[in-house]
């Protein structure tokens, strides 16, 4: 069953607040909303076993964010769970550090200055010539708003599935697809030749100056470069209607616990990478969108004193197994295995 949400007064509050990087996420509405007593910030989370785990930073202004991070603990302890923030900003750090957090650095999220992007000259010689060849060949490029007819829908449907193939959907930090959250954003659209619509992305905003490429797919059997061309086009959109900035979204840490010696949590924190490599082939995914920009942000967790092994653990649960599963310490056994 879906948390219950108030969408309009989700809504009515980004608009005039501002979001953050994730806060597209919350109308996948599968997660919760905490509001402050004063109803003036909100954090978004989903319970795990004995967790709180809340995915980004408080949202709200930023001289309320610090008793907005002490009110939901005090709110956590209360119900006797323990919170966890989970892709911080450093910009907000201090406030968790005053609040007795630690940190683990969990992933970056890759920023594209929208100014100063462009294809001239030698560096952007190799995405230039891979858009003139999908141009001459008479490939198109077009951004739809809401509403959305079924069949355009079923449409995107169907590319999704060709996209996943026998993989499932992950949840919590991870976009999936529904028809109910795609009908929400603006979407880019790649067409063939004929017309038809190869690949897509939905669009979305921290209604602020940043637009987000959220959710992204196209048919398995697309040209080489199908999303190149496709990312490229959103990027001169983006920029030609006004945007600053442009998130590529996160990726997960490579390098991180390779050697025999390593931490516990960096070990679990390199399982987890090679574990959704094998999945969602994350390593590809921090070369693709790098072909882009060279600008990563450091997202870190945010954990009180407690078992970080078994927080992660729990983490990688949450993501990799859309829907909480009905044995959550079977899945936690066959996982630390892995690790060993």
């Amino acid at each position: 069953m879906k948390p219950s949400i108030n969408i309009d007064q989700l809504t009515s509050f980004l608009s005039e607040n501002g979001g953050n990087h994730v806060s597209h996420l919350i109308f996948l509405e599968d997660k919760e909303i905490f509001w402050t007593s004063d109803q003036d910030v909100l954090i978004v989370y989903q319970r795990i076993n004995n967790k709180l785990i809340v995915l980004g930073d408080p949202i709200g202004e930023e001289a309320k964010i610090q008793g907005a991070i002490k009110e939901f603990c005090d709110f956590s302890q209360r119900k006797g769970f323990n919170p966890v923030f989970y892709q911080i900003s450093p910009q907000y750090m201090h406030y968790y550090h005053d609040s007795g957090f630690r940190f683990l650095k969990v992933g970056e999220q890759g920023l594209v200055n929208l100014q100063q992007f462009s294809l001239e000259g030698k560096k952007g010689a190799r995405l230039r010539t891979r858009l003139n060849k999908f141009t001459r060949n008479e490939y198109t490029f077009s951004v739809v708003h809401p509403p959305y007819s079924e069949h355009f829908l079923s449409e995107l449907k169907q590319i999704s599935d060709s996209w996943l193939g026998s993989q499932r959907e992950k949840g919590f930090s991870v976009v999936s697809f529904g028809e109910e959250y795609v009908s929400r954003f603006p979407i880019a659209l790649l067409h063939n030749p004929d017309g038809k619509v190869i690949a897509f992305a939905t669009l979305a905003t921290d209604y602020k100056n940043t637009m987000t490429i959220d959710l992204m797919r196209k048919y398995a059997d697309s040209p080489h470069g199908t999303m190149d061309v496709l990312f490229i086009h959103i990027l001169q959109w983006a920029k030609n209607d006004g945007y600053h900035t442009c998130s590529l979204g996160m990726t997960p840490l490579s390098n991180v616990g390779n050697c025999k010696h390593s931490f516990t949590g960096e070990k679990i924190i390199r399982f987890a990478y090679l574990y959704g490599n094998s999945m969602y082939n994350f390593k590809g995914l921090k070369e693709f969108k790098s072909k882009f920009t060279s600008n990563w942000e450091p997202k870190y967790l945010a954990y009180k004193k407690t078992s970080l092994p078994l927080t992660l653990f729990q983490l990688l649960v949450l993501i990799n197994y859309k829907g909480r599963p009905k044995n959550e310490s079977g899945v936690l056994k066959s996982l630390s295995k892995k690790l060993s």
